[in-house]
């Protein structure tokens, strides 16, 4: 089931959220002789920044303007950033001043090709801070939002369904449980990114769920490394760029993530035409055929690999410079339902990274890995335990304790029935 279904269902407000008209735009403009590595209808941007003063910006004596914010998307030719005001307990200081801008509205300053528009974040972090109001869950983001304030609730679902009565995208916390109930789009790296994502991101994708996945600097949290040095490029396929468009592209998984900001590109294509974000239906067990490009603006070395159902099924070495991409092709037998994706690999692992391209055989649903599911059913036995009476964290639902629980028991019987269903596959029925 797409992301869309379980979390966006209120398309008629698509355009009247995009801040107007679409914007029609190539790629960002950047220097002089540099050549988009994307193809067309691909949009780079960062989904997590802040223009406030806290992080690495801390003795900042003023935010950020919009007009300064539209420089520091040229370096790494940004179509898109995400301008987030903090709904939660503080980390970015004058949230006050950021939440009267979310109005569902680009910013006044964008311009074709270049969008800025406000949303939020939200966390109240329960360790290693003085603030008095505390919840664990992570940190929510929360894109596509009419407006914003403060918020402070104990657990993290009624923040999501905040979120979606102004038909917003949300994603990034109590990954597990919100994913397995419907609630969260997409998965989410940041500052400097690391393969913890990743993982997570194949695990659910096993358990037969399609998060998008997202990657973004969370500036200026991010050692004030440049916007864009973790991006994310979203396929629109009309061509027609505009916000809501962008991020409902994350909530579909039409996305590839870098973390070697504007330079490298990935293009993957399952039987010529299904990208990451795509189903292919066979009727019965069958072959696929697969094409990768690996595409840079600077020549670069490296591997790319092939990965389907989280493992490693083909690989390549080589070199990518600009007009000579890297390829990798070759096919594969398919005789249940499972994913494709593709990332290209350094000693610090992942480099960038596509989205899934999907392939259901019979119309099953993805079962591919029983440890997997029993992972993440541990996982909420384990947030279960802590936050029960007694437990390490019992302290931060002192109120809504009863709801939390039972949300979480909900998305431990779907990891559950999973299971079941994946064990029941491997031995070939029941």
């Amino acid at each position: 089931m797409r992301p869309t279904r379980l979390l966006v269902t209120m398309t008629a407000l698509c355009l009247a959220l995009s801040g107007g008209a679409a914007r029609r735009g190539p790629a960002a403009e950047g220097p002089a002789g540099v050549v988009a590595v994307e193809p067309p209808g691909w949009f780079a941007g960062d989904a997590h920044v802040h223009r406030g003063i806290g992080c690495s910006r801390a003795d900042a004596k003023e935010m950020l303007t919009p007009a300064e914010l539209l420089e520091a998307m040229q370096p790494n030719r940004l179509n898109v950033v995400a301008v987030l005001a903090d709904m939660g307990n503080g980390e970015i200081r004058y949230a006050e001043k950021d939440l009267p801008l979310i109005s569902g509205r680009d910013d006044a300053a964008s311009r074709l090709g270049r969008l800025l528009h406000w949303d939020a974040e939200w966390h109240f972090d329960p360790r290693g801070v003085t603030f008095e109001r505390k919840a664990i869950g992570g940190h929510l983001i929360l894109l596509g939002l009419e407006h914003g304030e403060t918020l402070f609730r104990e657990y993290t679902y009624p923040v999501f369904e905040w979120a979606k009565r102004q038909n917003a995208v949300p994603g990034f916390a109590e990954l597990p449980v919100e994913v397995a109930l419907g609630s969260a789009a997409f998965v989410m790296e940041d500052v400097r990114g690391s393969d913890t994502a990743i993982h997570a991101y194949y695990r659910l994708l096993n358990c037969g769920f399609r998060p998008g996945l997202v990657a973004s600097t969370d500036y200026p949290c991010n050692f004030l490394e440049p916007l864009g040095t973790l991006l994310t490029y979203v396929q629109i396929p009309d061509r027609q760029l505009t916000y809501r468009k962008w991020i409902e592209g994350i909530a579909q998984g039409r996305t590839v993530v870098s973390r070697n900001g504007h330079n490298e590109f990935l293009d993957l294509r399952v039987n010529g035409t299904a990208s990451p974000g795509d189903e292919l239906r066979l009727e019965g067990q069958g072959t696929v055929r697969v094409e990768l490009g690996w595409s840079s603006v600077k020549p670069l070395k490296g591997r790319v690999e092939l990965v389907r159902n989280g493992a490693v099924v083909a690989t390549r070495e080589g070199s990518a410079s600009p007009g000579s991409p890297l390829k990798l092709e070759t096919t594969l037998d398919f005789a249940e339902s499972g994913w494709l994706a593709a990332r290209r690999m350094s000693q610090r692992g992942h480099e960038t990274h596509t989205g899934a391209v999907f392939v259901t055989v019979g119309g099953a649903p993805v079962r591919s890995s029983v440890a997997d599911a029993d992972f993440f059913a541990r996982w909420i036995d384990n947030l279960i335990r802590q936050t029960s009476p007694g437990g390490a964290w019992s302290e931060f639902l002192s109120k809504d304790r009863d709801a939390a629980l039972d949300r979480y028991r909900q998305a431990r019987a779907v990891y559950e029935r999973i299971a079941a269903e994946a064990r029941s596959a491997k031995r070939g029925g029941p």
